[in-house]
């Protein structure tokens, strides 16, 4: 029996975000009211995943710049004993609701150059983060000011740059410090100060690539899926390894694909999950919708995109997600990214990848450890410090 290599998703970043009490998309609502699903012919399983896959890489491929700003609503919803953890010491209310929701929204603005490998970032807060009884949508007192992080980030095919803004007690920026330094392309560590600098790209991916080959959305994962499938891998302890089914609404086509997961152990693989998606022409046959569920149908994840066709090229508006609790079902956390001011395959400034688009005001610092020299920011200027003055 052949090993089966399962896609790798994309990790959750370290802070995962929410959105509203009732979830809903128009990609999600569209795909169960609006569809007639009729299951495809198993004999044209090659040519439809063959086909998606092409159009999909083809339009990630034509994404050579790309900038603009995204409207993060985010919550977590905690309850149970780890609710106590994370806030017996910082909340005044006791005691604690049975369930709360972490409610931040922030701002991401983001710019990309593919072919010359530079990535430009900055994040910061459109509101103060607001802690909410769940049950009677009560805001809760904190103890003191929660600051909430931001910052600007640069990343050059040579060094990144990273600008860190230091607050006081009231939240207002008092100062900047910037580190300039190597990243290793396999090793980011929090020691070093090193940090992953958003690609907008990775907006758009649902799977890893899998092949070494793919840096895409789909990652190669349906070219892998084929050739198991191709050698006699139909179906593992009667679940299928590929189902596909299609549906035309107008001038619309969509299909629905499930693709097994499976795990090992000394028996031999285990079928644990579905990954599930559902890919649209008037998209450009990029994904829409994408959920991970169980062999019962339990769900563990979801998520959706709206697109629009900007300069030739299928890009979001929106984003939405969701990330349960397993195998409870509980939601654990919900998002709604809104992308605003989007320009695609338009030149960019070069001042916007350098330090000068970082913020600085006089009197920040700069730390370049690649030539061992701290800098202050003065006039728009940096000035050389000497290290007797330090």
């Amino acid at each position: 029996m052949n090993t089966i290599l399962l896609p790798t998703k994309l990790s959750l970043t370290s802070i995962v975000l929410f959105m509203l009490s009732i979830f809903t998309s128009p990609g999600m609502a569209d795909d169960n009211q609006q569809c007639k699903w009729v299951a495809v012919d198993q004999n044209s399983f090659a040519e439809i995943l063959a086909m998606i896959n092409s159009r999909v890489e083809e339009n990630y491929n034509r994404i050579k710049t790309w900038q603009g700003k995204i409207k993060i609503v985010a919550d977590s919803i905690n309850e149970g004993e780890g609710r106590k953890e994370k806030y017996e010491q910082i909340l005044v209310d006791k005691p604690l609701p049975n369930k709360i929701i972490d409610h931040v929204e922030l701002t991401k603005e983001f710019a990309m150059d593919a072919d010359k490998g530079l990535l430009y970032e900055s994040i910061y807060p459109d509101a103060q983060q607001n802690i909410i009884d769940a049950q009677t949508g009560r805001s809760l007192h904190l103890r003191e000011f929660v600051q909430i992080g931001s910052g600007k980030n640069i990343l050059t095919p040579n060094y990144q740059l990273d600008c860190r803004d230091i607050k006081n007690r009231d939240g207002a920026i008092v100062r900047r410090n910037v580190i300039k330094q190597v990243r290793s392309q396999d090793k980011m560590t929090c020691q070093k100060h090193l940090r992953p600098i958003f690609d907008p790209r990775e907006t758009m991916r649902i799977f890893g690539d899998i092949t070494g080959k793919s840096s895409a959305p789909l990652g190669g994962s349906f070219t892998k899926y084929l050739a198991i499938y191709n050698e006699g891998e139909k179906s593992f302890d009667g679940y299928p390894t590929i189902r596909i089914e299609e549906c035309n609404v107008g001038d619309i086509k969509k299909y629905r694909i499930a693709l097994i997961g499976l795990s090992r152990d000394d028996t031999g693989p285990i079928v644990h999950s579905y990954s599930n998606l559902v890919c649209s022409s008037e998209a450009g046959f990029n994904v829409v919708s994408y959920s991970t569920t169980d062999t019962k149908g339990r769900i563990v994840d979801n998520k959706a995109w709206d697109y629009d066709l900007i300069n030739g090229v299928y890009i979001p508006i929106k984003k939405f997600e969701q990330d349960y609790d397993y195998p409870s079902g509980k939601i654990k956390t919900q998002s709604i990214d809104t992308f605003i001011d989007q320009k695609v395959n338009t030149p960019i400034n070069s001042e916007v990848f350098t330090y000068r688009n970082l913020g600085l005001k006089d009197g920040d610092r700069f730390s370049d450890r690649i030539l061992n020299k701290e800098y202050t920011y003065q006039k728009g200027n940096l000035i050389e410090i000497d290290k007797k003055d330090k």
